[in-house]
């Protein structure tokens, strides 16, 4: 019951985000270019009800910002088994039919960040939405708190070709009304 409820209230964050980044997109004319989503199946609905099922940006699926694993919800499926059920996005990135299944350290999750900024960097696009996950995020922006990032956030960051990233304080979107109770 309790994993039902989180779900339907991850869908109507990510539907409300969706109206949000729409209607911002619109007002600033910032247009996107791109969007790279985890593999992680909260992460591809997440995608789903945010950009719609088949959003007008190009979708690459990138196992690089996968949540930091300390769980069982914190492993993914195959990817056999995952594509089928999202066979809208590139999953050409992918390329190891299953994920890890022991506990990350902290440094393998730097290393990640590093690798994920090097792959930005590397692609044409400058104006790239990215869904992921708290813990990766967190550590991707350089904050230094735990998780900073509620469920279903919209920031807007700055990374430079040298790999520093900053918070360009211009779009900021919250639509988790309990955050504050979480945190």
């Amino acid at each position: 019951k309790q994993w039902y409820q989180r779900r339907v209230r991850g869908v109507k964050q990510a539907t409300r985000l969706g109206r949000e980044l729409t209607k911002l997109l619109q007002e600033t004319k910032f247009d996107l270019e791109l969007i790279i989503t985890s593999p992680m199946r909260r992460a591809l609905m997440t995608t789903d009800h945010v950009f719609g099922s088949r959003p007008s940006y190009p979708v690459i699926v990138s196992p690089i910002p996968t949540e930091m694993g300390h769980g069982g919800c914190d492993y993914g499926s195959d990817k056999a088994v995952i594509s089928r059920e999202f066979p809208h996005y590139d999953f050409s990135n992918v390329t190891d039919e299953e994920w890890w299944t022991e506990e990350e350290t902290q440094e393998h999750l730097e290393q990640r960040v590093e690798e994920f900024k090097e792959f930005l960097n590397s692609r044409p696009e400058t104006r790239i939405a990215v869904v992921s996950h708290g813990r990766f995020l967190t550590q991707l922006v350089e904050i230094d708190e735990f998780c900073s990032f509620a469920n279903c956030d919209c920031k807007q960051y700055t990374l430079t070709p040298g790999g520093s990233i900053s918070d360009s304080g211009e779009m900021f979107i919250r639509v988790d009304e309990l955050w504050e109770q979480w945190k």
